[in-house]
């Protein structure tokens, strides 16, 4: 029986890496670019969202209580939120509960208050905007909010940079997002409004992703190893044969679109880079980069300096990942829930809790 399911699965494994074999020769060779390009980039920030997720064995997260931290790498200490939606709740009291919160954190929040504003969102909570979801599971809610707040966040400190660069002109900051350019869990297209308002402050922002389904894709891959793309020295750019892949007939438009061929997904396209400088290093990112750095040659040109600069500003020892900018890491830093801290915040709420609420807590960890 063993032997059956190995002969089966070599089978399966061969005639799927001659299929990939024969998509790689269709391919152009990768269209590389070195990141050495002299920059000016002197501030590189960058935004991350957390959720105490694991406070109490995650029973604060079943009894729908969401513990969320927001911060930029320019920030002294990030910000806390808290949110909670009761699971046992009626359905018409969550969706109350759930726009009571919202509506109060949008009156009380200017951080949120001037993202949702500038959006032209009149009301967050109607359909449209937030997802039906929402109002009944407590992680599609958490989804939701936790990009709600980095999306806010980053639009504040976009507008931060840009009074930076005003008083010092000689510098180009640039803004970065762990993931796509993208609103995730909205409910409907919101990607070329978030284009618009970023583009119209002026301050370059990309998406970096070190765990994107496009870097796990085998085609992709074996195309750059084939090629020897991981020998080279120094940083580097693989700008993706965006046509080519078209033409193949590949379904993969959600890594490979532009914004007019896929706008409801986000407004970017990718392109792989590698920013530490060691040959042989296989730490690569998925960059979104905003689509109108692709409408003309000086375009891509200021896009090769910006991420030149990016790429000084990482390292080839950085964690997690070799080549992680570091504002990035700088912002996780800030708000991640560490042991350390989870430990602390247990503590502290133990002290606080009335005897009886705790031993409820107790009876409830499993």
């Amino acid at each position: 029986m063993e032997m059956e399911i190995v002969s089966h699965a070599k089978h399966s494994l061969e005639t799927q890496l001659e299929i990939i074999k024969k998509e790689i020769d269709s391919l152009p060779k990768p269209e590389i670019y070195e990141l050495n390009r002299r920059s000016t980039l002197q501030i590189s920030a960058a935004v991350a969202v957390d959720a105490g997720q694991s406070l109490f064995g995650g029973i604060l997260r079943e009894m729908g209580i969401m513990l969320l931290q927001v911060a930029s790498s320019e920030d002294e200490k990030p910000k806390s939120y808290v949110f909670w939606l009761n699971p046992i709740l009626k359905d018409e009291d969550k969706r109350e509960q759930v726009k009571t919160q919202l509506n109060e954190w949008i009156s009380k929040d200017e951080i949120i208050r001037n993202f949702v504003v500038k959006m032209g969102w009149d009301e967050i909570t109607k359909e449209g905007v937030m997802p039906p979801g929402c109002y009944e599971n407590i992680n599609t809610l958490g989804d939701f909010i936790r990009e709600l707040l980095e999306w806010s966040k980053l639009y504040q400190t976009a507008l931060f940079l840009n009074e930076t660069q005003q008083k010092l002109p000689n510098i180009q900051p640039v803004l970065l997002r762990d993931g796509t350019l993208r609103f995730d869990h909205m409910g409907e297209n919101h990607a070329k409004r978030l284009s618009e308002i970023f583009k119209d402050v002026g301050i370059p922002l990309f998406g970096i992703s070190k765990t994107s389904k496009l870097l796990k894709n085998p085609l992709i891959t074996m195309w750059l190893k084939i090629h020897n793309v991981f020998n080279k020295k120094g940083p580097f750019l693989v700008k993706l044969p965006y046509e080519k892949f078209r033409e193949l007939g590949f379904r993969l438009s959600r890594y490979f679109g532009t914004e007019e061929e896929n706008p409801k997904m986000r407004f970017g396209r990718y392109v792989i880079a590698r920013f530490d400088s060691l040959p042989g290093s296989q730490n690569i990112f998925a960059v979104d980069v905003p689509h109108y750095y692709f409408e003309s040659g000086s375009s891509f040109d200021k896009l090769l300096v910006i991420l030149s600069g990016v790429a000084e500003h990482s390292t080839s020892t950085s964690y997690p990942t070799p080549g992680y900018p570091f504002a990035l890491k700088k912002a996780h830093d800030k708000v991640i829930f560490t042991k350390d801290k989870v430990y602390l915040l247990e503590n502290t709420l133990r002290r606080s809790l009335p005897s009886n609420v705790y031993d409820i807590l107790k009876t409830l960890e499993i």
